[in-house]
């Protein structure tokens, strides 16, 4: 059948003028969405109707520049509708010109309105905000700047100073602090100019105007007479804006930390608080304290990092040895391992240094206890897990580069058995050779890397090359690489993508055009790119000098560098700054007095607003009206909202409690509705998002492929302005709303069109000269560039070579072929007894020089030439990366607005670390994290953003764990259990490891809505007693099994490595069998579609090798269209061909059909969260000494058992299991039950009294050759006509099914003697044996049939 083409865009905005010459099809397209117009959005589209693009309001509100109101959420915040051109016009008349700043008058009585003004500027467009700043950090606005702060107030009394501060002060002070001016990124530079101008020589400015406006808080009164009443707003304001303004100051400036003036005005400011301890508790003080904490933090004063207790053990603790841990850096007694080894964890370079890769002291790594760690609280807990989660990633990219680099520089050494284990995990190639370089404005420098073809592709055609290649996956884009030299240089690279826009000219093909791996039969090319752009002199110094030193291209298979260094990069940012939402909750400040209670988790703050409660209505039914406030019952509330909406008892609970506290955990066992639950809880805070002025919603998933689900669900449960981020996603519903489109349709300002086209100019212009000197580095031999240097350097040398004067002052003529300078060096003999320094032959005539005198003074010149390239490069590439960074702080400007106006931003973990600064700038106070169970705590703890104030975290601490590289960090290994790095922060809150620590509250989902209750009995009695089924999982049975629960015990063994090259893959060929065999009797009942069956396997070997049989392995599969065809032959009646035709089969229109095909294969650990409603488990493990291998851990094994819906069948051997506690009891429940045996039993669904036993893999052939049993049928048919409608009826297939095999018609019908014929037909062309029965092709065999005189 001809594949399905693609809808048509400019026929869905009915503008293709091909007609039916046109490639894609004109069909209306459901998904299709208009982009919205930006002329519409501005008031100057002037098509109309007749506009192809969206004139909607909801398509064109994302397009203004415009900040929304609602994100200006400042004290004293001014309404944007002043904020019009005209006003900014006649504002900035106030400001002197450039020529009269020397002469320019003071404002005088105007001084307050013009800072009032500046204040409503930046309330509003975008546009006017940056220029507004813009002037202000010029000379001219410093002026004014000035003027205002270097009035003399300490000649001013009480009502004077009133007066001034809450005229000029406070005004300039909210100016600076606003919103819409601290969260833009390009705007960081000119405020820090403002705040440099306030700070003032040595503080002077600084420690004046604060001790004014410290005298002046303390005038304030914040005490309340009513607790009714809140705080008066002016002196809550004047408290807010001042503390802000304060903190920044001494944050941009790193001298105010140690200056005394400012040191005690954060100490009379404590005061304040101290005397209004009881205002200090208000909800409307919550933003000053928050202040001042930091404040307090940036001077070491007060108490406000968490410290680890000593106290005594609590009764009862367990007796332990602690063994002595060599301390980092500094504190280590035998002193620093090497140039990256620091106690504080900043000055670590994230990537291994040299020396570093060289050392052969063993790292510090801090342990699990936090009794143990070299420093306490919070910054103890980023050192422990940036320190973990580097030791993790970069530390077998250390250890590998270690092997190689011994190995190069003492070839003839051997390995012993630890090297050669490092070493499996990496890939090495040999004799590298830098074979070409280029640098693009785009993707920057990249440099084309040879080396030999492996021998596996010796003697192999260009296309067999290619597929191992492609298969091998080696190489992969963004993938890390190490160019290590004996020499002892090391240099990262990442394998470079080829770019999207390649070359269309032929003038000069991008580097991806002209190096492929498989392109030459002897030597593979990579193109690569230095992780850090400015960091080429080692790859240029190899094409420089030309060196013959030996060179090795180490890969890390797997380790991406995005996934990893963004995250610890802000753990390093956050370990400064301390600011985490939940401190006290992530790293106690002591022991509690009762371990065994629960730590007290306090409301989200925004919900502690006088007056506020929870609409609940957006999730009851019909939109019932339900309030939820705190402190009110609970248990009442949870019985209204289960009673009132589609949630459950448990469902209700976990949402009730999540929205009462600001750190709230739900444990969602398997089949539960923990997505579910998450989207109802995010619309009820969407619901409340002006009330509560969160801010667009972040939500996080540790994959793409789980934050696509989930902002699908969203999706479909109404959910609008969402804003995905991240370019893996492979959602086509989520394409128009990914960041980067929707940005690109917004309107970018007046400030940021200049910069964009200035930098961008500059960017082009540093690009050229880069270019043209890396153009120069093959020339550096040459009379050109000889002579260029010669004239600069050296004037008398060039004249008396390239002008040809003598000493006498004659002209000389040159009669010798080549260039000036090679007939030179060829022209003097050796000269053994003249040995003349530099120095000395400073003012000798060229042509008296020996010939060793020629070539000494030769390679001078020409190393200083090659030097002074190298540096005019790494100028230009500094120059070109500083432009590069400008202009993307523009492009993250204009991102920046999006977000603003998102209700939800839907990313990754790593995302986030990538996009930490951007995400920052929004204010976002809520957080919710899907599969936080699954998470690396190092992941959610930058996830945790300062302006957080509520975080949902979703998950399930007894399922999967986090996934490290490194086994011996985990808990699955003796030595690594001191580590713990796989455990969540979801699980070390719910179930803390340390004695002392007190567990965090957390709501249990309780009724599971997937499996029978024959398979959910395998968790509940094992890990979850508390679990319920839903009566909706009372499924039917699977067609053509005797049991839909069934062990298939074996013992057969593993084949241990197999081919996959892995020491910790393994493979089972009989498993491998055994499943294709009974995915293939599965499929043939012809009622399962490519999504209800699933096979997992814990083992990525056994994954390839099932995957591979069942690729190859055929079935005949009638698709929706032949059923539609045969339908229309066969005379169905309508209700039969609704029946049929209900739900079109997942199998499309393709011309042929593999077992792969019909279903989905995965491993264990890629396979939670999904679920199919059949199941086989290929277990693996098979072997003397019982060692079961991944499967010893009881999350693994809750994921494995949890999956399956209607049925699911274990293959394995029990004997290798059952020394695991988990497996011993799931045995148990397998044996009591008479489910386990090493006989699987079939079932013919006409004749369900026959036995038919399976043992081996062929037994499915000889005893149910079609997928039933061979029994003849008793039901007789008159006609083959009437047999092919009879035949799809007496299947009972239900509603939905599209696909049925040519073999069950036989199998149903045995004695109809036309469907035999037909089915050894096909079965005798091989052509028609391995493709699809088309409709067509069962008429005509069946009229060939009727004609050869078979009868029934």
């Amino acid at each position: 059948m001809p594949p399905k083409l693609k809808p048509c865009h400019f026929f869905q905005i009915g503008i293709c003028n091909k007609g039916a010459q046109c490639t894609y099809a004109h069909v209306r397209d459901p998904n299709f969405k208009r982009k919205g117009c930006i002329h519409h959005a501005q008031g100057k589209c002037k098509r109309g109707d007749e506009c192809t693009y969206s004139h909607s309001k909801k398509d064109t509100d994302q397009l203004s520049p415009t900040s929304p109101p609602e994100t200006n959420h400042n004290p004293g915040g001014m309404s944007s509708a002043a904020t019009t051109e005209a006003d900014f016009r006649q504002w900035r008349y106030q400001l002197p010109g450039p020529d009269r700043i020397a002469t320019a008058r003071p404002l005088g009585t105007a001084t307050p309105k013009f800072w009032q003004d500046a204040l409503k500027l930046v309330s509003g467009d975008a546009g006017v905000v940056q220029e507004t700043i813009t002037l202000l950090a010029s000379n001219s606005g410093c002026v004014r700047i000035l003027e205002l702060i270097g009035q003399n107030f300490q000649l001013m009394n009480d009502a004077q100073l009133t007066r001034i501060f809450s005229m000029q002060i406070l005004p300039f002070f909210k100016t600076i602090t606003h919103t819409n001016v601290t969260t833009s990124v390009i705007l960081v530079s000119l405020l820090l100019t403002i705040y440099n101008i306030l700070y003032g020589p040595d503080g002077a400015r600084a420690d004046s105007l604060f001790a004014l406006v410290v005298q002046y808080l303390q005038t304030l009164t914040f005490k309340e007479e009513d607790r009714s009443v809140s705080t008066p707003p002016s002196s809550l304001e004047a408290l807010e804006t001042s503390l802000a303004a304060f903190e920044k100051l001494v944050e941009v400036n790193t001298a105010a930390q140690v200056h005394d003036g400012l040191k005690l005005s954060v100490e009379t400011l404590a005061l304040i608080f101290e005397d209004n301890a009881e205002a200090a508790a208000s909800f409307a003080f919550k933003p000053a304290q928050r202040h001042f904490r930091r404040l307090q933090q940036r001077f070491g004063l007060g108490h406000t990092l968490p410290q680890v207790h000593t106290g005594p053990a609590i009764a009862g603790e367990r007796a332990g040895f602690e063994l002595a841990r060599e301390r980092p850096g500094e504190l280590s007694e035998a002193g620093p391992r090497h140039d990256n080894d620091h106690v504080d964890i900043r000055e670590i370079s994230v990537l291994p240094t040299m020396q570093e890769i060289q050392s052969s002291r063993t790292e510090y790594l801090p342990s699990a206890n936090p009794r143990e760690w070299h420093i306490g609280g919070l910054e103890g807990l980023f050192d422990r897990h940036f320190r973990l989660l580097r030791e993790d990633t970069v530390g077998q990219l250390r250890d590998a580069a270690k092997v190689e680099l011994e190995r190069l520089q003492d070839p003839g050494a051997s390995m012993d058995g630890r090297q050669k284990r490092q070493a499996a995990r990496t890939f090495v190639y040999h004799n590298i050779e830098i074979a070409d370089f280029a640098f693009d404005p785009s993707s920057g420098m990249e440099f084309v890397i040879a080396f030999n073809q492996p021998k596996e592709l010796q003697h192999k055609s260009k296309a067999q090359r290619r597929e191992w290649w492609e298969g091998s996956k080696r190489l992969g884009h963004d993938g890390l690489t190490c160019l290590l030299s004996a020499e002892g240089n090391v240099n990262f690279f990442t394998v470079s993508p080829p770019p999207f826009n390649a070359s269309k000219d032929g003038a000069a093909a991008p580097l991806h055009q002209q190096y492929k791996l498989w392109s030459d039969d002897q030597r593979a090319f990579t193109i690569l790119k230095p992780v850090m752009q400015d960091d080429i002199s080692m790859p240029l110094e190899q094409l420089l000098w030309d060196t013959d030193e030996d060179l090795s291209l180490v890969e890390f298979p797997g380790v991406l560098l995005p996934a990893f260094k963004p995250t610890l990069q802000a753990m390093q940012s956050m370990s400064e700054t301390l600011d985490v939402p939940f401190g006290d909750i992530l790293a106690p400040a002591s022991t509690p007095d009762n371990p065994g209670r629960h730590t007290n988790v306090v409301p989200p703050t925004y919900a502690t607003k006088p007056g506020f409660s929870f609409d609940l209505s957006s999730i009851t039914y019909a939109g019932s009206a339900l309030q939820l406030t705190l402190g009110t019952n609970t248990e009442d509330m949870i019985d209204q909202l289960t009673r009132c909406s589609t949630l459950d008892q448990g469902q209700a609970e976990a949402v009730v409690r999540s929205l009462s506290r600001s750190l709230a955990l739900i444990q969602g066992p398997p089949g539960t509705g923990k997505s579910y639950t998450g989207v109802q809880l995010i619309k009820i805070l969407l619901a409340n998002k002006l009330a509560g002025g969160l801010g667009p919603i972040v939500c996080v998933c540790f994959t793409n492929h789980a934050l696509d689900q989930s902002l699908e669900r969203l999706l479909d449960e109404g959910g609008q302005h969402l804003i995905r981020i991240g370019g893996s996603s492979k959602s086509e519903r989520l394409a128009d709303v990914n960041l980067r489109e929707v940005a690109q349709r917004l309107e970018l300002t007046k400030i940021e069109k200049h910069d964009r086209w200035r930098l961008k100019g500059q960017a082009q212009r540093e690009a050229e000269e880069i270019n043209h000197l890396l153009s120069l580095t093959g020339q550096t031999h040459s009379d050109h560039q000889m002579e260029t240097y010669l004239v600069v350097q050296y004037p008398q040398y060039h004249d008396q070579l390239f002008v040809g004067v003598d000493d006498n002052g004659f002209t000389q003529v040159q009669r010798r072929h080549g260039t000036v300078v090679d007939v030179w060096l060829k022209a003097a003999p050796w000269g053994f007894e003249l040995r003349r320094t530099v120095d000395e032959l400073l003012d000798v005539y060229v042509d008296q020089m020996s010939g060793q005198e020629r070539r000494k003074l030769y390679s001078l010149w020409l190393t200083d030439i090659r030097v002074d390239l190298l540096d005019k490069l790494r100028t230009a590439m500094a120059s070109y990366n500083q432009a590069k960074t400008q202009l993307d702080a523009v492009r993250t400007e204009q991102r920046l607005r999006v977000l603003k106006q998102a209700n939800i931003i839907g990313l990754t973990t790593s995302g986030l670390a990538r996009n930490l600064d951007l995400i920052r700038r929004t204010g976002a106070k809520v957080l919710l994290c899907e599969e936080a169970g699954e998470v690396l705590e190092a992941h959610l703890l930058t996830a945790l953003l300062p302006s957080i104030e509520h975080a949902l975290l979703i998950g399930d601490h007894q399922q999967l764990r986090p996934h490290v590289q490194n086994h011996n960090l985990s808990t699955e290994s003796k030595s690594g259990a001191q580590y713990s790095l796989d455990v969540s922060l979801f699980e070390r809150l719910v179930q803390p490891q340390d004695l002392l620590a007190q567990a965090v509250p957390f709501s249990i989902l309780s009724v599971q809505r997937r499996m029978h209750p024959f398979i959910s009995q395998l968790v509940r009695k094992t890990l979850y007693p508390q679990l319920q089924d839903a009566p909706t999982v009372n499924h039917p049975e699977v067609m053509g099994m005797r049991h839909r629960l069934f062990w298939l015990h074996h013992e057969h063994k593993e084949n241990g490595d197999g081919d996959t090259g892995f020491s910790l893959s393994r493979t089972n060929d009989y498993e491998v069998d055994m499943v294709a065999a009974l995915v293939k009797h599965l499929v043939s009942q012809g009622i399962y579609n490519s999504k209800d069956v699933a096979v997992i396997t814990p083992y990525l070997g056994q994954l390839r090798k099932i995957r591979k049989k069942l690729g190859a392995t055929f079935n005949i599969i009638l698709n929706d269209r032949d059923i539609e065809d045969l339908r229309k032959e066969a005379g169905f009646d309508t209700d039969t061909a609704h029946t049929l035709l209900e739900k079109p089969s997942h199998t499309g229109s393709s011309a042929r059909g593999t077992l792969l095909q019909a279903l989905r294969a995965a491993t264990v650990d890629n396979f939670q969260g999904e679920e199919a409603k059949i199941v086989i488990v290929s277990l693996v493990r098979s072997n003397a000494n019982h060692k079961p291998g991944f499967l010893r851990t009881s999350n693994r094994i809750n994921v494995l058992l949890s999956r399956a819906q209607h049925g699911m069948y274990v293959i394995g051997d029990a004997n290798t299991m059952s020394h695991v506690p988990m497996w011993a009891d799931v045995l148990a429940i397998f044996r009591q039950q008479g489910l386990f045996g090493m006989t699987l039993e079939l079932c013919c669904p006409r004749h369900k009294d026959t036995l038919l036993q399976i043992t081996m893999p062929d037994d499915f052939v000889r005893i149910a050759p079609e997928a039933g049993c061979d029994l003849p049928c008793s039901k007789q048919l008159p006609a083959i006509r009437n047999a092919t409608n009879r035949a799809f009826l007496a299947l009972k297939r239900p509603a939905g099914r599209a696909a049925l095999t040519l073999s069950a018609l036989c199998r149903v019908h045995p004695h109809v003697t036309g469907y035999r014929a037909i089915f050894a037909a096909t079965r005798s062309l091989p052509a028609v044996a391995s493709a699809r029965l088309s409709a067509a092709r069962f008429a005509r065999m069946r009229s060939s049939a009727s004609s050869a005189g078979l009868k029934r």
